[in-house]
């Protein structure tokens, strides 16, 4: 092998190094985009149309963090394919039943994308920077995987969520609705009416608080494991 072709191979691995090492960076930028860029554009363009794409980006730097081995990434590209086919289909034709393969595969997808995240959380014997952005992530994740519970629920029985407006809730209502829910900040502006509703609510609102607590236990755990075996060699 020449110089130059180990130049390649050199610079190929440390790519390859790089981005097994920062799996969770270009999710956790996108999801950022979407909570602090999106707001921003709100009055400059259709405001749907703008948080549409950044949902996309999301899943597709899902699709990279939790799809690293050949099952998971065929199971994230069955589900996340057709929920992005049939969304932007019903950006065109409004027929229910694409709405709700939309919501429905995205929701099995984030479901999917946070059990990988807090399962690699726990396999892991090191604390590190993409560690943290992981378990990050995984937090960001829930919240709009049970945004997309609540639009699937809505989307069955319209009527389930009211916020005391006139206009139907739509998806930026809705992940709103989620992360109050899921901090358990509870405002009170938008109010879950259905049995159904109040169920998911309040599931959504246990998981978050047994999230936070079990992903710092593990990553306290790991912590220490990590010092003893410093402190032993």
């Amino acid at each position: 092998m020449d110089s130059q072709d180990q130049t390649v191979t050199n610079t190929s691995h440390r790519l390859h190094n790089w981005f097994k090492t920062h799996r969770f960076l270009f999710l956790l930028i996108t999801i950022m985009l979407l909570f602090v860029i999106h707001p921003l554009t709100q009055g400059l363009v259709r405001i749907n149309f703008i948080l549409d794409i950044f949902l996309s980006a999301i899943l597709l730097s899902a699709i990279y963090a939790v799809g690293q081995k050949r099952p998971a990434l065929i199971f994230a590209l069955f589900t996340v394919l057709p929920a992005s086919f049939a969304h932007w289909i019903y950006w065109f034709v409004k027929i229910p039943i694409l709405h709700l393969i939309d919501v429905s595969f995205t929701m099995v997808f984030l479901a999917f994308a946070t059990f990988t995240i807090v399962q690699h959380l726990f396999r892991q014997k090191r604390v590190t920077a993409d560690l943290i952005r992981g378990a990050v992530c995984g937090y960001f994740l829930m919240g709009l995987m049970w945004a997309s519970a609540y639009a699937f629920l809505e989307a069955l029985t319209p009527g389930s969520f009211d916020s005391g407006s006139a206009h139907a809730l739509d998806t930026n209502d809705l992940i709103y609705f989620s992360f109050v829910t899921l901090c358990t900040v509870g405002y009170g502006d938008i109010i879950p009416l259905t049995n159904q509703a109040r169920m998911l609510s309040v599931l959504e609102a246990v998981m978050g608080q047994m999230y936070i607590a079990v992903n710092i236990a593990a990553l306290v755990a790991i912590r220490i494991s990590q010092s003893t075996d410093r402190s032993s060699t």
